[in-house]
């Protein structure tokens, strides 16, 4: 119960700020804060000792109180602290401001702080509304502040907060502390959210309770308020970390058949591991999804308590997990584990956590390289254990290639996925990438196993995977026993508690409202007038890891305590959780069509949903296919969004190629992520590859791609989408779009077929061995010249050849227009050729 209490004390310290926020000055927020709570809780067993923590925010609060030593109101008010003392936020309650919006956190990052930083609108989180951008000076003030205390007070009259558990409260408080600044004086960059704020408060504040629980230590005033300087200094917390291997070839490990809902279920069923992984442990460890400091991309950081027991569990977790895996996947599928011992002392604000992040993760690294221990080593290589004995001796999954259980059909074309022999897992794992497309499933996890029966890790007990309706949920919970739910964006379940995960999970629907398939996609490309060819999107954050270790380090020249000033374990998290919301919501949001300036690169009339599939889009990378002119506007969508977003401080680079829509799927990922490493090849990175590997070199027979660009240089340079100034040359593309007409003649467009478009481009890629290709380029220009019945058009064809002759005589421009002018072919070929 004390473990609950403390959680949810944690959680709401610091409620009074919004109170006094949204109704001015009076009373200080403390009391405002326990006045708010004591309306909304009614009576409440363990609402006086969480009245009691809201009411302490200073030592002089602590003496006034004269608390007995094992009050639980020390270890929050010290918690309190140390995240404060975490992320600098020591703001000065009497400069308390309703004008003063929360700052991105991107405002401090990249060695140097933002002149204008910019700034959040005040507002609660939800996927119903426009992703929250931040923007110049957001007008706020404290109607904003009320409507949020309105929205806070409906959610406690569904759910009193002394029937709710912790993480349905840190899910509330993520929905509406989100976009409010735990300090709004100014005095330092008001860029860490209250949400997070009370998020490490709680974390701490639970790992420090099980912490003194396991030492027997019950005077916490000692320690918390009489001698904190020396408790802060011990080593009495866990960085714990884990890392799945094998994720890509679990998820490519599909037929062509129904590729998109196995890729998605596959995929998604990975993420829901990771989850289900992670709610085990912190169960076992007796914490809430507050000590979580971030997942995704089959990683996770969270914070626990440094004590044996802690330790012992997380081995007993990781190695009953990997004990699965090996019994359901081989050695396909594996997660390392490892923690590292560290002080709160050395998150506030030093050099030093970087160290403790990369000794986690070089035990991280060591783990992997020595994946199982003797015993278990001894039954791989045992043909009768239990890794590797056959239960039908007879028949393999034509999908996953194991000899296992075999899914059984009435009639073979029952069989959605394959002509041949499939097992319940992978039958399994298409019914959930078919079942995640419906708008509003659940994801259950129970001890009951199902019709489709997807198992999924249990420490304990054999676990279930369903997908249900929230009808259907109802119904469900009556007669079976649930162990957790998992939600899609959406939290509000009714009477159950899910945890949400955010997903972004768009899909282009036909007129019918059932889900294009591949071949579908590709045929939309242009419009239906381009060459039928599916697009495939790779992209991730360019030196990710190194910017969280030292995005918010300054450069050295900087005393010691200047460059690490904003090195803090809340920003670090507040930044994980940026990134996280971008790649999970906005990204969804772009391909819904909902972006200031939609990229139109043919200027031809569409519609706002985006013909792609997001396969998979969270963490810091991307994985989409769709119509190829479509998935080209929406990576350039992403990446000016990102731009905005970051304040420019990050980059992502990408790799898009385009296939005929029955290649392997396998083969396809495969080839998009060669381009993917390609483009970060660049120097500096933030650039995209596109298309694909065209030529071999002669000397070496490497393959290359010649299409390899910084962003900017194709928006502006290839393209042409940026408006220029009238005596600025525009982009490649735009130019002959505005200059030529293919299909009828134009008094204002010179009429050209797409032989000579071709014949273009076969002079560029062989001017570098025929220098007379420059001159040929000349006589082909010139026998564009319009005759004397059209002389109307020798203005256009004067300035379109002057121009063409221009850029064909520089290298760089030369390049540009070859890309281009493949695209312009790709848009026109308007039918399936190979």
């Amino acid at each position: 119960m004390d473990r609950e209490i403390l959680a949810k004390a944690a959680l709401l310290h610091d409620v009074g700020k919004i109170c006094l926020r949204a109704k001015g000055g009076g009373k200080n927020y403390s009391a405002m804060g326990a006045e708010f709570l004591q309306k909304i809780s009614g009576a409440d067993e363990g609402l006086q000792k969480i009245l009691g923590s809201l009411q302490i925010h200073s030592r002089k609060d602590l003496q006034k109180k004269q608390l007995s030593a094992d009050d639980l109101s020390y270890i929050v008010y010290e918690a309190s602290c140390i995240a404060a003392d975490i992320s600098n936020a020591k703001g000065d309650a009497a400069a308390e401001s309703a004008a003063v919006p929360l700052n991105s956190v991107f405002g401090v990052f990249g060695n140097k702080v933002s002149e204008k930083a910019k700034s959040y609108p005040l507002r609660s989180l939800s996927s119903e509304e426009s992703f929250n951008y931040p923007v110049n000076m957001p007008d706020i003030g404290a109607k904003d502040y009320q409507a949020i205390l309105t929205q806070l007070e409906e959610c406690f009259k569904k759910k009193k907060l002394a029937d709710m558990g912790v993480n349905e409260l840190l899910r509330i408080a993520e929905d509406y502390f989100t976009y409010i600044p735990a300090i709004s004086d100014n005095k330092e960059p008001c860029d860490i959210s209250l949400f997070m704020h009370a998020k490490i408060t709680a974390a701490i504040a639970s790992a420090m309770l099980e912490y003194f629980t396991a030492n027997n230590i019950t005077d916490y005033k000692k320690h918390c308020c009489d001698e904190k300087d020396t408790f802060r200094k011990e080593n009495t917390l866990l960085l714990i970390s884990a890392d799945v291997s094998g994720i890509q070839k679990f998820i490519y490990t599909i037929p062509s058949k129904g590729a998109l809902k196995s890729l998605r279920g596959r995929s998604f069923y990975l993420e829901l591991l990771l989850e289900q992984f992670i709610d085990e442990l912190l169960e076992k460890l007796h914490l809430s999804r507050a000590n979580l400091l971030y997942s995704g991309g089959g990683h996770f950081y969270l914070l626990a308590q440094n004590t044996e027991e802690a330790k012992k569990v997380v081995g007993q977790v990781r190695d009953a997990c990997n004990k699965w895996l090996l019994e359901k996947f081989g050695g396909e599928l594996y997660i390392a584990v490892a923690f590292a011992e560290c002080a709160a002392a050395d998150f506030l604000a030093t050099n030093k956590s970087r160290s403790v992040f990369a000794e986690v993760s070089s035990e991280l690294n060591e783990e992997k390289l020595c994946r199982y221990d003797g015993d278990v080593l001894a039954s791989l290589f045992d043909s009768t254990s239990e890794y590797n004995r056959n239960k039908t001796g007879t028949r393999e999954c034509a999908v996953c290639k194991t000899s296992s259980e075999i899914k059984e059909f009435d009639k073979p074309e029952d069989n959605p996925i394959s002509d041949g022999d499939i097992c319940p897992t992978c039958f399994g794992l298409f019914k959930l990438g078919e079942k995640i497309l419906g708008r509003d499933n659940i994801f259950v996890i129970t001890d009951v196993k199902q019709k489709v029966p997807l198992e999924i890790f249990g420490f304990e007990q054999k676990l279930y995977l369903t997908v249900l309706s929230a009808k259907e949920l109802e119904s469900f919970a009556k007669e079976n026993h649930i162990v957790r739910i998992y939600t899609k964006n959406n939290a509000d379940i009714g009477a159950h508690t899910g945890t949400r995960l955010w997903l972004a999970d768009y899909t282009f629907r036909k007129a019918d409202d059932n889900v294009a398939e591949f071949e579908e996609l590709a045929k939309n490309s242009v419009n239906g007038k381009g060459i039928h060819r599916l697009g495939v999107l790779r992209a991730d954050v360019d030196n990710l890891g190194a910017a969280f270790i030292g995005g918010f380090i300054k450069d050295k020249g900087a005393s010691e305590n200047d460059r690490t000033k904003y090195a803090t374990l809340t920003r670090q998290a507040d930044l994980s959780k940026n990134l996280t919301m971008f790649f999970k919501l906005a990204v969804d949001k772009i391909c819904r069509g909902e972006v200031e300036n939609t990229t139109n690169i043919f200027g031809i009339a569409k519609a706002k949903e985006r013909k792609v599939h997001v396969v998979y889009s969270g963490g810091d990378d991307v994985f989409m296919v769709g119509a190829w002119d479509e998935l080209l506007e929406v990576a350039i969508d992403i990446r000016q969004a990102f731009q905005k977003f970051t304040d420019g401080k990050l980059t992502f680079s990408a790799g898009l190629a385009l296939f005929s829509h029955n290649f392997p799927i396998s083969r396809m990922a495969e080839l998009t992520g060669m381009l993917e490493s390609a483009a970060k090849g660049n120097p500096e990175k933030d650039s995209i590859a596109l298309f694909g590997f065209e030529t071999e070199q002669s000397e070496n027979k490497d393959l290359e791609c010649k299409h390899i660009y910084k962003w900017e240089e194709l928006i502006e340079n290839v393209i042409g989408i940026k408006e220029k100034q009238e005596d600025e040359p525009k982009g490649k593309l735009r130019f002959m779009l505005d200059n030529l007409s293919f299909e009828k003649i134009s008094d204002n467009k010179l009429n050209v077929g797409k032989a000579t478009l071709y014949k273009f481009l076969n002079l560029i890629e062989h001017v570098e061995k025929d220098e007379i290709n420059l001159a040929r380029f000349a006589y082909t220009l010139a026998r564009m010249q319009p005759g004397d019945k059209d002389k109307s058009r020798l203005p256009v064809y004067e300035k379109f050849s002057r121009q063409m002759y221009e850029w064909f005589s520089d290298k760089n421009n030369r390049r540009e227009l070859y890309t281009a002018l493949n695209l312009l072919l790709y848009s026109l070929r308007n039918y399936d050729s190979n």
